[in-house]
C-alpha cells in the first residue's frame, strides 16, 4: 500500500506542476516526481523479491513476463499525444507515466533471471501469490482449473474471491505440475486439469 500512495503523490505531483502550475520551477518539479514515481514503481516490484511466507510447498519463478499489451497501450498513447493531441505540451508529461510500468517489467526480467525470486506458496489450504499486491485463495474453495494457450496462464476459479491467473511459463514444468496436483488434492470440488493443457516437458 506504502508504494501504491507513493506512485500516486508522485502522479498528483506531476499533473500539478506539469498541468496546473506554471512557475519558474515547473521543469525541476516535474523532474523530481517523474524520478519518483519511477523509483517508487520499481521499488513496489523489487520488493517482491524480499518477500517471503511460511510455507510447506513453494515454487521460484525462472523469469519475469514482459506485458506485451502494456507496451502497446504506452506506444499507442505515446504516439497520440505526439502526432494527433491538441494539449502536447501540457499532457508530454503523461508519457514518461506511460513507459514506466513496461521499463520496471524489462528491468525485472533481468533480476528475475538471475535472482528468481519465491513467487508461489502454499500453506495449509491457503495459496499465496507474491506480486506487487499479495494475493491469498483459500483452496477449499476452488472450482475449476482453466487453460489458456495464448497467454499460456492457469485460471483458477473459486467460489467467494475473485479468480486469478498464474503464468505456466515462468516456472519449471515439473513444479506446475506439482501445483496442479496440490490444488486438486485441497479443492473440495470436482476440479481437474484442463484438457488443453500439454506440458513442456521437454523445457522442464
Amino acid at each position: 500500500m506504502k508504494y501504491y500512495i507513493g506512485m500516486l503523490i508522485s502522479l498528483i505531483g506531476l499533473y500539478v506542476f506539469g498541468t496546473i502550475l506554471k512557475t519558474d520551477y515547473v521543469i525541476p518539479l516535474k523532474i523530481v516526481f517523474s524520478v519518483a514515481f519511477f523509483i517508487t514503481a520499481f521499488l513496489w516490484e523489487y520488493s517482491v523479491l524480499n518477500k517471503s511466507f511460511e510455507s510447506e510447498f513453494k515454487i521460484r519463478s525462472q523469469k519475469k513476463t514482459i506485458n506485451l499489451f502494456d507496451i502497446g497501450m504506452a506506444t499507442f498513447w505515446t504516439l497520440y499525444i505526439l502526432l494527433w493531441s491538441d494539449f502536447r505540451e501540457s499532457f508530454s508529461y503523461l508519457i514518461f507515466v506511460f513507459w514506466v510500468i513496461p521499463l520496471n517489467e524489462f528491468i525485472m526480467w533481468f533480476i528475475y533471471k538471475k535472482k528468481k525470486p519465491f513467487t508461489i506458496f502454499i500453506k495449509d489450504n491457503e495459496l499465496i501469490l507474491n506480486k506487487r499486491w499479495i494475493l491469498k485463495r483459500n483452496l477449499n474453495e476452488l472450482t475449476q482449473i482453466q487453460y489458456d494457450r495464448w497467454s499460456k496462464n492457469l485460471k483458477l476459479d473459486f467460489k467467494t474471491k475473485r479468480e486469478i491467473s498464474i503464468k505456466s511459463t515462468e516456472y519449471k514444468t515439473e513444479e506446475i505440475q506439482k501445483l496442479l496436483e496440490i490444488l486438486i488434492e485441497k479443492s473440495e470440488n470436482n476440479v481437474f486439469v484442463p484438457n488443453n493443457y500439454k506440458p513442456n516437458i521437454k523445457n522442464s
